[in-house]
């Protein structure tokens, strides 16, 4: 229902600030659930920008507290106009009221109102929102406000300013509210429906505007959170070998995230980062050289990573702890068995396992923090018994003690330290014969040859040439005055 003005005062008022055209409905879970809700205003057939008209603003003049003097011209007594009673009190005064209603229960009839009331405040008192009980006797009429509400009053939003002028408002506690007026708790698929009102007891002879109640479903007036695209930032997998790695093997394969202006790596979630398949067994943050971002590195076990042999792109995956997920990728070189061969793939691989858990154990005892997987060290104890050792003697029949002597004793393998305290009694040993003396090794000197040292450059052999000519000619003069002094003196 729409405000009605007579024909007279159609083209000075165009459209009531009261009318109304559209409502827009928000609810958003947070906090208790709050509903939002904008009232919006015809378009102002006198705005040369196409603007709405201002809420409140009975004669639609850009200000809600004056009267076009061509209505009501209140500077003369007794004033002039068409409507000489005709009035626009400022910020919803007097009996200017306006608000939205909401039936709970479909009954075609609100049960709770918002907004300004058609109450005058004593003493010129500026009007206050009010969240109340809705005083409606029957559909399609104007409610009411009853008893107020406060605690389930939210904010209010009206400029007198026509680049802002349509009227917004909130219910807070809106659950609480739902459930104390239907006895069930609000879900997306609850149903409310809301209608809006407007209008004022001085501004005849424009009536009021009644917008009828509309279904609204709470799921589809919910906004859905705003999904961000995943992170990927850049990532390099075990620089340090070239990029290669082993899947057939239990060596350790780094991962390194590059921090960027925009993303702090050390604010992955450990606990959700994937490689392939595999989890990490231990983090730590790293800085490369000249590089003003740090990066965070991961350690994974080679064989728990799903990859054919061969080239393949392997993804790292993950969240923040804030739940931002992260995707990125990088290529590898799968070289299953790689860890057993030499040469120049052994070069590019840089090292082998032992060295790489050496370092590890390094990690956790300056660092336990770091290791995510404390079952990464149970690899040694599980690993197989060294092989048996040979010792091979000579064969003698008949031999020191009278028996024969074996080809050869095996020894099993053990560490060095477990042999320390091992004693051998030699006292009823027979004696063989003299001992072979132990000659002592001689010192050699290796001295390259000329062909296999370096080359020296040209101007430094030039200068040598000529040092080595000068020595010469010197000997050469000392060697001639020494046979003429001998000469002399044989002469004498």
């Amino acid at each position: 229902m729409h405000p009605t003005m007579p024909a007279s005062l159609q083209p000075l008022v165009g459209v009531s600030g009261f009318d109304i055209d559209e409502l827009r409905v928000t609810y958003t879970p947070d906090n208790g659930g709050t509903l939002s809700v904008g009232i919006n205003q015809p378009t102002n057939p006198f705005d040369p920008l196409g603007r709405d008209v201002i809420a409140s603003d009975a004669d639609n003049n850009g200000n809600w507290g004056t009267v076009n003097p061509l209505i009501s011209n209140t500077s003369v007594s007794p004033p002039t106009g068409l409507f000489p009673a005709f009035q626009d009190p400022a910020d919803f005064g007097g009996s200017e009221y306006m608000g939205v209603y909401v039936d709970f229960i479909g009954a075609n009839t609100g049960q709770i109102v918002a907004g300004f009331s058609q109450a005058v405040p004593s003493g010129q008192a500026p009007k206050t929102f009010q969240v109340a009980e809705a005083i409606q006797a029957a559909p399609n009429v104007i409610p009411t406000f009853g008893t107020q509400l406060p605690q389930f009053q939210g904010n209010i939003y009206t400029q007198n300013d026509p680049n802002h002028p349509n009227m917004e408002l909130s219910i807070i506690n809106f659950d609480t509210l739902y459930e104390s007026i239907t006895g069930s708790p609000l879900t997306a698929n609850s149903v409310i429906k809301v209608g809006a009102f407007g209008g004022s007891g001085v501004d005849l002879p424009i009536t009021e505007a009644l917008f009828p109640l509309q279904p609204v479903l709470i799921g589809a007036a919910t906004p859905q959170p705003e999904v961000c695209p995943p992170i990927s930032p850049p990532i390099h997998i075990n620089p340090h070998e070239h990029r290669i790695i082993d899947t057939a093997h239990d060596g350790l394969v780094r991962v390194y995230v590059q921090g960027t202006s925009g993303f702090d790596p050390s604010t992955i979630d450990p606990a959700t980062v994937d490689l392939n398949g595999a989890k990490p067994v231990a983090t730590k943050p790293y800085q490369f050289p000249r590089n003003p971002y740090g990066a965070q590195v991961f350690v994974f076990k080679a064989s728990d990573i799903q990859a054919e042999p061969g080239l393949q792109t392997l993804t790292f995956t993950g969240a923040t702890y804030d739940g931002q997920t992260i995707i990125t990728q990088n290529q590898v070189v799968n070289v299953p068995n790689s860890a057993q061969v030499g040469g120049r793939l052994k070069f590019l691989m840089n090292r082998g396992n032992e060295s790489q858990y050496n370092s590890l154990r390094r990690l956790a005892s300056s660092n336990p923090e770091a290791i995510l997987d404390w079952s990464i060290f149970d690899r040694q104890a599980a690993a197989p018994m060294a092989a048996p050792v040979a010792l091979a003697v000579p064969a003698q029949a008949g031999g020191a003690l009278g028996t024969a002597t074996p080809a050869s004793v095996s020894i099993p393998g053990a560490p060095l330290a477990a042999s320390s305290g091992l004693k051998v009694d030699y006292s009823s040993a027979t004696r063989l014969g003299t001992p072979t003396p132990i000659v002592a090794p001689r010192a050699v000197v290796s001295v390259p040859s000329e062909q296999g040292g370096p080359r020296l450059s040209g101007r430094l052999g030039r200068g040598l040439e000529d040092y080595l000519d000068g020595v010469a000619a010197d000997r050469a003069n000392s060697a001639a005055a020494a046979d003429q002094d001998e000469v002399m003196s044989g002469a004498h």
